[in-house]
């Protein structure tokens, strides 16, 4: 079980943690981490993650391939066409492709994502129509061999759902028990149709200035891949 992660300097950590927790407990999962080159890759929460491959030596035949997301440094990055062309390549040859978060638009301006349902971030879902994706509000969505989680925590369940499918549903069950997987949040507002009108807005203005929607791409940067 080939699993290519890509980071990137500011990917947000909880976006990559909780997917490559779950998907490591598939028996001979190995995780190529990949940057444009290797070394160590600074998240948004201080730690940093060691890029054990870089776009040149990264496996070309994964079983999986993972992007989480961020803010300002995806959106920034959006606009790279090298880390483009890496994933459409490596995509294209790819058994699943898969994101979380706003992850997602990164596959998308790597062409990976047309005509295919996919999940985001809230804040930035729509953004995926640009990139010919069919936007969806799940926290997990699975369209043929992509698989898209919504924003940070649902990289839980994204993680566990894709073991479910991948290794069986038995195994699925077992791993979200070992994950002691039985959320409870504290607040009820996690999502923008269960916040009241007053947290919904404030929550807004905060992203707003940490996404800026209007500097993303409005087609794909590469050409779409051929599909599996």
């Amino acid at each position: 079980m080939k699993i290519v992660s890509l980071v990137f300097p500011g990917f947000t950590l909880i976006d990559l943690a909780a997917p490559m927790q779950a998907l490591s407990t598939i028996p001979g999962a190995e995780v190529q981490y990949v940057w444009k080159e290797r070394g160590l890759v600074p998240s948004d929460a201080s730690v940093s993650v060691e890029a054990t491959h870089s776009f040149d030596d990264a496996a070309e035949d994964a079983d999986i391939l993972f992007v989480p997301g961020n803010t300002n440094a995806l959106f920034q990055l959006l606009h790279d066409r090298a880390t483009a062309e890496f994933l459409a390549d490596r995509g294209a040859r790819a058994g699943w492709v898969t994101s979380v978060c706003n992850g997602s638009l990164l596959l998308g301006v790597a062409g990976l994502l047309r005509g295919y349902e996919a999940a985001s971030y809230w804040y930035s879902r729509d953004l995926l129509a640009n990139y010919g994706a069919i936007p969806k509000a799940g926290r997990i969505v699975i369209d043929r061999n992509r698989a898209t989680g919504g924003g940070m925590t649902a990289g839980v369940d994204f993680g566990i759902a894709l073991v479910g499918v991948l290794a069986g549903q038995d195994v699925g069950r077992i791993t979200e028990l070992l994950f002691e997987y039985a959320p409870e949040p504290p607040f009820g507002t996690g999502r923008p149709e269960l916040a009241d009108p007053d947290t919904l807005t404030r929550a807004t203005e905060i992203v707003k200035g940490l996404m800026p929607l209007a500097s993303a791409p409005t087609e794909p940067l590469v050409a779409a891949p051929v599909s599996r």
